[in-house]
């Protein structure tokens, strides 16, 4: 099985929800979205770098949609409201009264997993999309060494691979990140017909991290 995987989120703008959520799919014919999805890019791939923000790629959102929902495809989302996340110490969410996004996104990422019944598979690819770590490349390395930690203790039976690849690299970044945005604007509070019309099996988890604080 694949899984692809990539985060949105608002933690500056106190208007509206503040917010992190970690989206995506899983598939396991990957070979055949992979081939559909090279076609589909394939009128856009001479203007820039393919990104879910960039209006002139609009188009290809849809495709994005359509092209999981006639696959074996899974959406994936966990969300997590900012305001719901435990200050206390024991969690360590918090440091010097800062949110710990890594320690956040880490744990996020461990409640997505232990929903998706990963001891079914004999072999698990985890791909997310690259970004920066606080901690740099030592922090980047230890993050990784952390979740196939989890894997490896919670599913001894089943062999994992898990890579953080930009979009650059691994043309399936972009559908993810398609999925991604739409979660966001979806969290945001917008109104996505395409998402909300779309017949496709969604695994979604709310809130995963502890209780409301008070």
């Amino acid at each position: 099985m694949y899984i692809f995987l990539d985060e949105s989120y608002n933690l500056k703008n106190r208007s509206k929800l503040q917010f992190i959520s970690i989206n995506g799919f899983k598939v396991i014919n990957v070979k055949k979205i992979w081939k559909r999805w090279k076609i589909y890019r394939w009128h856009f791939v001479g203007k820039a770098r393919i990104h879910a923000t960039d209006k002139r790629f609009e188009k290809l959102r849809e495709k994005s949609l359509h092209l999981l929902s006639i696959s074996d495809a899974s959406l994936l989302t966990v969300f997590q409201e900012i305001r719901e996340i435990p200050v206390d110490k024991i969690t360590g969410y918090y440091r010097k009264g800062k949110l710990n996004f890594e320690k956040v996104y880490e744990d996020m990422l461990k409640a997505l997993f232990k929903k998706l019944n990963l001891q079914e598979y004999k072999v698990v690819t985890i791909v997310i999309d690259s970004r920066k770590h606080k901690g740099g490349i030592l922090g980047k390395k230890i993050f990784r060494e952390n979740i196939l930690a989890f894997l490896k203790g919670n599913y001894k039976n089943t062999v994992f691979s898990f890579e953080m690849q930009p979009s650059s690299s691994n043309i399936l970044l972009e559908v993810t990140d398609f999925i991604s945005n739409s979660f966001f604007k979806k969290y945001s509070g917008q109104v996505l017909p395409s998402l909300e019309a779309l017949k496709i099996k969604t695994i979604e988890i709310k809130n995963p991290l502890g209780e409301p604080r008070r």
